[in-house]
């Protein structure tokens, strides 16, 4: 048995009816030449494989469903359960295609069974197929996605024979946190873990003060803190219903953007959502005058581990949506972001994965507590999230792999949720709402557009 980190046991204590707590992807491909309509379904239920790891995994509760989670192999999974076969409504276009999404992304994960499922999408336009993954964010977070679906996959195109993710061994290399089945072991292991949290917190207090510190003398102007976030139309109690867009932006054209302003490329992204997010929000007269601020996760996880958990930590950011020029907005970013930044990086792992707790403890108690988010200021507006993926080309059994599309999550209180993720020269945004708290946010798509074009006029690149 591995037992689960307090972090990722938070993700199933906090589950709602109207908030599933997984995380998921949208990979859209191209059909393979001399590819037939059955092509698809021989090569998903030809392989006789044993489902693996993490997809085996199911929860386990050793002292009933009151005591500490953990995870155990299951050995017979109905695969007709959690592998299912749709044809997108005709004329088939992304639009009916996201709207699938959107609806397979409101209903959570059976806990009885493993946590994740994939739903296989044809009749997509342009003699395309698509395949919906959601997992728990309990077993994953978004980086740990992004690993398996590069596992699963192969640069070479010619390659054939290739498993689907749930079917294909992933290397693991570092070592699972398992216990014993008695509960002299399991109170063991909670001992160990709090000693540990309890070794850390001088480092994490000399950290808080040395930016507290820097914030009291003005040398800080950037850092945020939990519960600095304006009241909005956007951090409102959530319906379970929600929408799903995305949208692909040359990453060229966003290093030229970086490059010129002496940027990262998650400030360029962070600015054109910032500007993107200021603009809706002045269309439905709901603008704060003070600064949205944005959650956003920052990958801590060791580049040498196969262990699939989570492993981010968080920053708040401002997002300037009070500031009207553009280029002034993205410079107010990048200070608040390196600030953040600065703390995390100043700390050790184990003071990092403290720190993530206190700051998780404002943003996750009320959920867990059910207080309604509309008495509360919100602990920031809206989460952004960026995560690394695929440099070159991959392939599945010769499909090629056209885009991936991150479909996170919202909360009570945060109803909107932007995750880009990088692949090969394109940035691929994917946007969730809960549809009845930000209605027509597809039209952020647009105004994502025109935030790029501003930045680029700024740039004398327009």
């Amino acid at each position: 048995m591995k037992r689960l980190s307090s972090h990722d046991a938070g993700f199933l204590y906090a589950e709602r009816s109207n908030m599933p707590m997984h995380v998921g992807g949208l990979h859209l491909y191209n059909y393979p030449e001399g590819a037939d309509q059955d092509w698809l379904r021989e090569q998903l239920t030809s392989s006789t494989a044993p489902v693996v790891y993490p997809f085996n995994q199911k929860l386990h509760w050793p002292l009933s469903r009151g005591g500490l989670p953990h995870w155990v192999e299951e050995g017979d999974i109905d695969l007709e359960y959690h592998v299912r076969h749709y044809s997108v409504p005709k004329p088939g276009r992304y639009r009916e295609m996201f709207a699938l999404v959107s609806s397979l992304h409101s209903t959570p994960t059976h806990r009885d069974r493993p946590l994740w499922e994939a739903h296989i999408m044809e009749g997509v336009d342009e003699n395309r197929f698509a395949i919906y993954h959601k997992l728990h964010h309990a077993l994953a977070d978004g980086g740990a996605a992004v690993k398996i679906l590069q596992n699963s996959l192969s640069e070479d195109p010619e390659k054939r024979g290739m498993l689907p993710p749930w079917a294909n061994p992933m290397p693991r290399r570092a070592k699972a946190m398992s216990v014993g089945g008695s509960s002299l072991a399991a109170l063991s292991a909670v001992v160990e873990q709090v000693q540990t949290q309890v070794g850390a917190i001088p480092g994490v207090l000399k950290g808080l003060k040395k930016y507290y510190d820097g914030v009291r003398r003005g040398e800080l102007d950037g850092m945020v803190a939990p519960f600095q976030a304006p009241a909005s139309m956007l951090n409102q109690r959530i319906s379970q219903s929600r929408r799903f867009v995305a949208q692909a932006y040359s990453l060229p054209r966003i290093k030229t953007l970086a490059k010129y302003y002496d940027a990262t490329l998650n400030d360029i992204v962070m600015a054109i959502t910032a500007s993107a997010l200021r603009r809706y929000l002045q269309d439905h007269n709901a603008l704060p005058e003070q600064a949205l601020t944005a959650l956003v996760p920052v990958s801590v996880r060791p580049v040498d581990t196969d262990d699939y958990g989570n492993a981010v930590s968080l920053v708040i950011a401002s997002l300037a949506t009070n500031e009207p020029d553009p280029i002034e907005r993205l410079r107010k970013i990048q200070r608040s972001m390196k600030d953040g930044k600065e703390l995390v990086a100043s700390m050790t792992q184990t003071e990092i994965m403290l720190y993530t707790s206190l700051m998780s403890l404002p943003i996750g108690l009320p959920m867990l507590l059910g207080i309604p988010s509309q008495t509360l200021r919100p602990p920031f507006n809206v989460t952004i999230s960026n995560v690394p993926g695929p440099r070159k080309p991959l392939y599945w059994n010769g499909a090629e792999l056209q885009g991936h599309y991150p479909v996170s999550i919202v909360t009570n209180g945060v109803a909107l949720n932007i995750t880009v993720t990088s692949y090969v020269d394109q940035m691929e945004f994917g946007i969730v709402a809960c549809r009845k708290t930000v209605p027509g946010m597809q039209r952020l798509i647009n105004y994502l557009d025109e935030a790029l074009v501003e930045l680029e006029a700024g740039a004398g690149e327009g």
